[in-house]
């Protein structure tokens, strides 16, 4: 894999993991594979119509449309680093991503100032706890956000999210299309991910989900 492309671009493709050992042993090479918050280690998705689906999740919210660009985890107190995806059945739905660099340069240059001033309260089970929108740990520094979690609670983060929620569900983002035995390895900290549109008549679609650190 291409790890240059991964952290300079968010994401790199990986070809020729056509199987779960095969997507594990990728997560390996990348990291320390964790497992999801149910405690499957490779988490299936799929889309699932809202009344159906889990409470609290995207699916309860969304149903099978489109989901809006977020960081995985933003409920840890640190977010997972990586999120490699895996999909198989009809995959012309593809997975929408834009990196938190190219956000800034879209909101202007004090962005970044706002947003490690800005103040949010992130509602997690069992306990809601108060973060920013840049976190760091050891040398790295990443940023967090996912409208369905986060709420802003100061006027630095009312002004960002004011930006944000609109521009992360309107779909303007680049897609990744799925093809063959591909696999995607995204860096959470730094590149914000969704779902696309359906397309007519949807088949069955599984995206095979791995965290890791």
């Amino acid at each position: 894999m291409d790890f240059h492309e991964l952290h300079t671009s968010g994401c790199t493709r990986v070809q020729g993991v056509s199987s779960r050992a095969e997507l594990l042993e990728l997560g390996r090479a990348v990291g320390r594979p964790l497992p999801s918050p149910n405690g499957e280690m490779i988490r299936e998705l799929r889309p699932t119509r809202a009344a159906d689906a889990v409470p609290g999740t995207q699916s309860a919210t969304y149903g099978i449309g489109s989901f809006p660009l977020h960081t995985d985890t933003v409920f840890w107190p640190v977010p997972v680093r990586y999120v490699i995806l895996r999909a198989y059945g009809d995959t012309r739905r593809p997975t929408t991503v834009l990196s938190f660099a190219d956000l800034s340069r879209e909101f202007g240059g004090h962005f970044p100032r706002l947003a490690q001033r800005s103040v949010w309260l992130v509602r997690a089970n069992p306990q809601a706890f108060y973060c920013s929108f840049t976190f760091r740990t050891g040398e790295l520094a990443g940023w967090r956000y996912d409208c369905d979690c986060m709420s802003p609670m100061n006027a630095a983060a009312v002004e960002i999210d004011r930006f944000l929620r609109p521009f992360v569900i309107s779909g303007r983002a680049d897609c990744i299309n799925w093809s063959g035995d591909m696999a995607v390895v995204l860096s959470n900290w730094t590149i914000l991910h969704g779902r696309g549109p359906a397309p007519e008549d949807e088949g069955i679609r599984i995206v095979e989900r791995l965290y890791v650190r």
